[in-house]
């Protein structure tokens, strides 16, 4: 079906179907529960030095809820897609990070009870911290999901302009993937600091959000706002290729099929 605007014809267009989208939710899901609850795993132990893990005891461990992280995950997304499409990207990427944050409390918990570290971790307080997630989530995702096209039209591509007379589609993907990892990385670290104090109060359900901050700057002092940023660093570019190459996808339109 074709709508006639100014003497020139423009497919109509329809969001994907809540059907439709969850093979792309599905493989997003699946994807990124291969690395996330390593990456929370690590966090943790990270901000608890008594712990020593190897890495195949940390990666053996964190395999234990893949299962439960991928229906978590896909469970995020779909709830935070009708709030992308009645609202925008910004308050998404808020819901998705307090979601997101049940995900982690999900893993953070699990392993807590596991290598018995905190107060009382139980599931009850998977969302525990969710003022943290909220805003963590809408800069490390949000961030680069709105601004590496804007980054890259505005620095690296006059930085390194096309020809014009035989542009190089390689080159325009570089360029494009150097402005959504540069963005991605800039974003994780300055967030780091809210995911930290998020790990501490799912750990320690004792702790209000004000006591949480407080508790993991006497830990680690100001060592709270990048200690462990390198898995996540490693995770959100995962996460931010996963973006482009499948969350966007779902929530694109499709054309409408000709009657």
């Amino acid at each position: 079906m074709a709508a006639e605007t100014g003497g020139v014809q423009q497919q109509a267009m329809r969001p994907r179907t809540m059907l439709e989208k969850q093979p792309y939710m599905l493989a997003y899901g699946f994807a990124i529960s291969l690395f996330s609850p390593l990456s929370s795993l690590y966090q943790l132990v990270k901000l608890n030095p008594k712990v020593h893990m190897t890495a195949p005891q940390m990666t053996k461990m964190a395999m234990r809820i893949l299962p439960h992280q991928t229906v978590l995950k896909m469970a995020q997304m779909d709830a935070s897609t009708p709030v992308k499409e009645n609202f925008n990207p910004w308050a998404a990427f808020a819901v998705v990070g307090v979601l997101q944050g049940g995900v982690y409390g999900q893993a953070n918990i699990f392993f807590s009870q596991a290598l018995k570290l905190g107060t009382n971790p139980s599931y009850a307080g998977m969302f525990r911290g969710f003022g943290f997630a909220a805003v963590r989530d809408t800069i490390s995702q949000g961030a680069p999901f709105v601004f590496a096209e804007p980054v890259r039209k505005q620095f690296i591509d006059p930085a390194f302009p096309d020809d014009e007379k035989n542009p190089s589609p390689l080159k325009k993907s570089i360029k494009h993937w150097s402005s959504v990892l540069g963005c991605s990385i800039v974003a994780t670290v300055a967030s780091q600091g809210l995911h930290n104090c998020q790990i501490t109060m799912q750990s320690n359900h004792d702790l209000s959000h004000m006591t949480a901050i407080a508790k993991a700057y006497k830990e680690n002092g100001v060592r709270l706002l990048w200690r462990g940023a390198e898995a996540r660093i490693g995770l959100l570019l995962i996460v931010n290729i996963l973006n482009e190459s499948l969350l966007k996808k779902a929530w694109e339109k499709v054309p409408v099929e000709d009657a």
